[in-house]
Protein backbone atom coordinates (compact mmCIF):
# COMPACT_ATOMS: atom_id res chain seq x y z
CA UNK A 1 0.00 0.00 0.00
CA UNK A 2 1.54 3.17 -0.95
CA UNK A 3 1.12 6.64 0.18
CA UNK A 4 -2.13 7.82 -1.96
CA UNK A 5 -3.76 4.34 -1.59
CA UNK A 6 -3.26 5.21 2.52
CA UNK A 7 -4.74 8.22 1.88
CA UNK A 8 -7.65 7.09 -0.05
CA UNK A 9 -8.40 4.38 2.92
CA UNK A 10 -7.94 6.82 5.62
CA UNK A 11 -10.67 9.16 3.96
CA UNK A 12 -13.10 6.13 3.48
CA UNK A 13 -12.72 4.87 6.88
CA UNK A 14 -13.35 8.97 7.95
CA UNK A 15 -16.31 9.13 6.05
CA UNK A 16 -17.65 5.39 7.27
CA UNK A 17 -16.75 6.41 11.01
CA UNK A 18 -18.84 9.55 10.25
CA UNK A 19 -16.05 12.48 10.50
CA UNK A 20 -17.26 16.05 9.37
CA UNK A 21 -13.88 16.62 7.83
CA UNK A 22 -12.85 12.75 6.30
CA UNK A 23 -9.04 14.41 4.98
CA UNK A 24 -8.22 15.17 9.02
CA UNK A 25 -7.52 11.55 9.07
CA UNK A 26 -5.48 11.26 6.51
CA UNK A 27 -3.25 14.48 7.30
CA UNK A 28 -2.98 13.95 11.46
CA UNK A 29 -3.14 9.86 11.44
CA UNK A 30 -5.10 9.85 14.48
CA UNK A 31 -8.85 9.95 15.60
CA UNK A 32 -10.89 9.64 18.78
CA UNK A 33 -12.80 6.34 18.01
CA UNK A 34 -16.21 6.45 21.08
CA UNK A 35 -14.02 8.33 23.29
CA UNK A 36 -10.86 6.11 22.46
CA UNK A 37 -7.80 8.28 21.08
CA UNK A 38 -6.65 6.24 17.91
CA UNK A 39 -3.18 6.12 16.50
CA UNK A 40 -2.86 5.02 12.70
CA UNK A 41 1.01 4.26 12.68
CA UNK A 42 1.94 2.97 8.49
CA UNK A 43 5.47 2.35 7.39
CA UNK A 44 5.64 2.14 3.24
CA UNK A 45 8.96 1.16 3.44
CA UNK A 46 9.80 -1.58 5.53
CA UNK A 47 6.10 -3.08 5.78
CA UNK A 48 3.72 -1.42 3.06
CA UNK A 49 0.67 -4.12 3.64
CA UNK A 50 0.52 -3.56 7.34
CA UNK A 51 -1.42 -0.54 9.57
CA UNK A 52 -0.59 -0.50 12.97
CA UNK A 53 -3.30 0.79 15.46
CA UNK A 54 -2.49 2.31 18.64
CA UNK A 55 -5.49 2.25 21.16
CA UNK A 56 -4.75 4.90 23.66
CA UNK A 57 -6.45 3.36 26.92
CA UNK A 58 -5.10 6.30 29.13
CA UNK A 59 -1.98 6.91 31.49
CA UNK A 60 -0.15 4.32 33.70
CA UNK A 61 -1.41 4.70 37.12
CA UNK A 62 0.81 6.54 39.34
CA UNK A 63 -0.09 5.54 42.48
CA UNK A 64 -0.20 1.61 41.24
CA UNK A 65 1.85 0.98 38.18
CA UNK A 66 3.15 -2.35 38.92
CA UNK A 67 -0.48 -3.55 39.73
CA UNK A 68 -1.30 -1.81 36.16
CA UNK A 69 0.91 -3.40 34.52
CA UNK A 70 0.40 -6.82 35.90
CA UNK A 71 -3.35 -6.05 34.71
CA UNK A 72 -1.89 -5.75 31.47
CA UNK A 73 -0.04 -8.91 31.15
CA UNK A 74 -3.00 -10.77 32.42
CA UNK A 75 -5.18 -9.21 29.75
CA UNK A 76 -2.29 -10.52 27.07
CA UNK A 77 -2.92 -14.02 28.81
CA UNK A 78 -6.51 -13.92 29.07
CA UNK A 79 -7.07 -12.34 25.49
CA UNK A 80 -5.17 -14.50 23.01
CA UNK A 81 -3.55 -11.21 22.23
CA UNK A 82 -1.35 -12.78 19.57
CA UNK A 83 -4.12 -12.62 17.44
CA UNK A 84 -6.72 -10.17 18.43
CA UNK A 85 -4.00 -7.54 19.82
CA UNK A 86 -1.49 -6.92 22.26
CA UNK A 87 -1.79 -5.09 25.70
CA UNK A 88 1.12 -2.73 25.96
CA UNK A 89 2.95 0.09 27.78
CA UNK A 90 4.60 2.96 25.39
CA UNK A 91 7.43 4.21 27.39
CA UNK A 92 7.81 7.47 26.01
CA UNK A 93 4.39 8.11 27.30
CA UNK A 94 3.80 6.67 29.92
CA UNK A 95 0.34 5.29 28.82
CA UNK A 96 -1.30 2.05 28.07
CA UNK A 97 -2.03 0.92 24.36
CA UNK A 98 -4.08 -1.88 23.02
CA UNK A 99 -1.87 -2.22 19.24
CA UNK A 100 -3.29 -3.95 17.10
CA UNK A 101 -1.77 -4.78 13.00
CA UNK A 102 -4.26 -4.87 10.42
CA UNK A 103 -2.61 -6.82 7.39
CA UNK A 104 -3.57 -5.31 4.14
CA UNK A 105 -6.44 -3.40 5.29
CA UNK A 106 -6.59 -2.05 1.97
CA UNK A 107 -8.54 -5.21 0.40
CA UNK A 108 -11.34 -4.65 3.01
CA UNK A 109 -14.14 -2.43 2.54
CA UNK A 110 -13.76 0.76 4.55
CA UNK A 111 -17.26 0.06 6.30
CA UNK A 112 -15.57 -3.21 7.70
CA UNK A 113 -12.59 -1.77 8.61
CA UNK A 114 -14.52 1.09 10.53
CA UNK A 115 -16.26 -1.71 12.19
CA UNK A 116 -13.54 -3.40 13.04
CA UNK A 117 -12.01 -0.50 14.49
CA UNK A 118 -15.21 0.02 16.73
CA UNK A 119 -14.59 -3.26 17.73
CA UNK A 120 -10.93 -3.10 19.04
CA UNK A 121 -12.14 0.46 20.63
CA UNK A 122 -14.37 -0.75 22.56
CA UNK A 123 -12.43 -4.01 23.53
CA UNK A 124 -9.83 -1.55 24.65
CA UNK A 125 -12.24 0.39 27.03
CA UNK A 126 -13.69 -2.60 28.38
CA UNK A 127 -10.20 -3.91 29.00
CA UNK A 128 -9.57 -0.72 30.96
CA UNK A 129 -12.29 -1.50 32.98
CA UNK A 130 -11.66 -4.89 33.81
CA UNK A 131 -8.49 -4.10 34.81
CA UNK A 132 -9.03 -0.49 36.84
CA UNK A 133 -11.43 -3.19 38.89
CA UNK A 134 -8.84 -5.57 39.39
CA UNK A 135 -6.83 -3.21 40.93
CA UNK A 136 -9.20 -2.12 43.04
CA UNK A 137 -9.73 -5.43 44.84
CA UNK A 138 -5.96 -5.89 44.30
CA UNK A 139 -4.69 -2.67 46.32
CA UNK A 140 -2.03 -4.63 47.57
CA UNK A 141 0.53 -6.42 45.27
CA UNK A 142 1.92 -9.98 46.68
CA UNK A 143 5.42 -9.31 45.18
CA UNK A 144 7.30 -6.62 45.40
CA UNK A 145 8.50 -4.51 42.17
CA UNK A 146 12.10 -5.33 43.50
CA UNK A 147 11.46 -9.35 43.34
CA UNK A 148 10.17 -8.79 39.52
CA UNK A 149 14.15 -7.50 38.97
Amino acid sequence: MNEFELRTLLVAIAAELGHTDEYLLADLRHTVIDDVPVSFIHDAQRDPNRLILHFDMGALPEDEPLLALLGLMHLNLLSGSKTTGVFALDPATARLMYAVHFFEPNRSPARAVAHALREHAQRAQAALGLMKAAMAEDAEPDVSIHELA
